[in-house]
């Protein structure tokens, strides 16, 4: 009887401890900036030549190619 109380009292220790196994789960700043990896547009590389207008007509051609009412209009 005693070995199941023992073994009741370290379980309960046991996920007690684990439950304040906290950390600091925050941004890394420094003086109010950022300082993790820089956001690129999505138009900002060779394929768009850094065009927004490139970029959104791409887009827009991939969301017709998708359409169902266009593809089987046939």
């Amino acid at each position: 009887m005693s070995a199941r109380i023992s073994m009741a009292v370290w379980a309960v220790l046991t996920i007690g401890l684990t439950a304040c196994g906290e950390y600091k789960q925050s941004v890394p700043y420094e003086n109010g900036m950022y300082q993790g990896k820089t956001d690129q547009r999505h138009w900002d590389n060779e394929r768009f030549k850094h065009e927004p207008a490139a970029w959104s007509e791409a887009v827009n051609q991939r969301a017709q190619h998708q359409n169902e009412y266009r593809r089987t209009a046939d």
